[in-house]
């Protein structure tokens, strides 16, 4: 069954996952991304190395290209390709750490020698291996070896993945002759062979994002939530709704302190709300209001993922304080050598993270850079939240509670366009939503 463990746009593995049977290889064609010594799934090198002979015997010749990737280097190659092109251009051909089946040992990108002059070897480019006669001897024989195509013509829609003709996965010749026999990709034969797995297809995560009295540009009181916010969504699959305030009064009218508390109908309306979602984002501003605290106190108590960014990182930790006997929460201004409030650079300054957060997994990086864009802090946090992340003044910048909740006093969705980092902060965000 470890043959077919399936990685794909909605089944992840961790950051640590490394396989048990990897070895060494070094008659693969080298690398120009990785430099690391390439390695292989013992049992997949052996059977490749049967499909190579016996390709050899009918006059192709057939190499490795690519083997197994971890984490970090999977990471280094995307970045690599958001470099060369852009983040969006970059995820449609290079899969997101932890999303790669070069991850599992058992994933062989191969390549076919075409001619060889005075440069040097040339081998069949990208998608012309369909039209190459060695690569359909390939298509054709690989699952003689145990190999099947992962990404074939005519499958984008069911494995989330264009196609690659040079990408094969060894499952076993048992398991491969029935998928090919059948024409079946990877996940059609686990549904065949009722083996659960995330299917995705369908799989739209509903995320709601609170919404801040805000005046429109006529001056007109409006609720509203920021275009960024959800974008960075909706860039990663989400289904984007705006969580509207109860009460039956024009917000920005009042102050938080001038409003009545709402009644157990109005918090009956919102909570009508807050059942609708898979994810919450209390998303930064000026002021919070009652109705906040009711979201951020609702989603910790029924564990439903929320993320707090700026102000609403201040929101959950001031509604977390309030469980103890005697809180002690409350906000700071910023009296510190570094200016947290800039609205024009890209990086203000550094973030020093902590290991054993959720955040830390994701990145694995002790330092990051963020943008900076308020006035206050939380100051100190005593109840379920810890603080894993903070600047070279000691403010706090990202907390979580090690369930579902979490913090960040920067603002990651103003750094979608240019910062790999922040861009893996909501493809996690989503993702965890999308899991419940």
């Amino acid at each position: 069954m470890e043959n077919l463990i399936l990685v794909n746009k909605y089944n992840k593995l961790n950051s640590n996952f490394i396989p048990k049977n990897l070895i060494e290889i070094d008659d693969n064609i080298k690398s120009t991304i990785i430099e690391s010594k390439m390695k292989v799934d013992k049992t997949a090198y052996k059977s490749f190395r049967l499909l190579q002979n016996e390709a050899l015997k009918k006059g192709h010749k057939i190499y490795i290209n690519s083997g197994y990737r971890g984490y970090q280097e999977q990471k280094e190659i995307l970045i690599h390709f958001i470099e060369k092109t852009d983040y969006d251009k970059a995820i449609e051909r290079v899969a997101l750490p932890g999303h790669s089946e070069h991850q599992t040992g058992l994933a062989i990108d191969f390549a076919v020698l075409e001619t060889i002059d005075e440069d040097g070897p040339h081998y069949v480019k990208g998608t012309d291996m369909f039209d190459d006669e060695a690569s359909k001897w390939v298509f054709k024989n690989a699952h003689k070896f145990g190999f099947v195509l992962r990404f074939p013509e005519n499958k984008e829609e069911i494995t989330h993945q264009s196609k690659e003709p040079w990408h094969l996965r060894y499952v076993g010749s048992k398991d491969a002759t029935i998928m090919y026999n059948l024409n079946m990709c990877l996940e059609e034969y686990l549904d065949f062979r009722h083996i659960p797995f995330n299917k995705g297809k369908g799989n739209i995560p509903i995320i709601g994002i609170v919404g801040r009295p805000q005046v429109s540009d006529k001056k007109y009181p409006i609720i509203g939530i920021g275009e960024y916010y959800r974008k960075a969504l909706s860039k990663n699959n989400a289904c984007v709704i705006t969580i509207n305030p109860p009460q039956n009064v024009i917000y920005n009218e009042f102050s938080p302190k001038e409003l009545l508390r709402m009644t157990p109908k109005e918090k009956e309306i919102l909570e009508t709300s807050l059942n609708m979602v898979d994810g919450i984002i209390l998303p930064g501003g000026n002021r919070w209001y009652e109705y906040d605290e009711f979201v951020a106190n609702y989603a910790l108590e029924n564990n439903i993922p929320i993320l707090g960014i700026c102000l609403g990182m201040q929101t959950l930790g001031y509604v977390d304080n309030l469980k103890i006997a005697t809180p002690k929460y409350k906000t700071y201004i910023n009296e510190t050598d570094i200016d947290h409030h800039q609205i024009g650079p890209e990086y203000v300054h550094a973030v020093n993270l902590k290991k054993g957060s959720r955040l830390y997994e994701i990145l694995k990086q002790d330092t990051i850079m963020v943008n900076s864009r308020h006035s206050y802090n939380i100051g100190e946090i005593t109840n379920e939240f810890k603080v894993y992340g903070f600047s070279n003044d000691g403010i706090p910048e990202y907390f979580e509670n090690g369930k579902k909740a979490y913090g960040f006093q920067w603002h990651p969705e103003l750094m979608q366009e240019y910062d790999l980092n922040n861009q893996l902060i909501f493809k996690d965000f989503v993702d965890l939503c999308r899991k419940g």
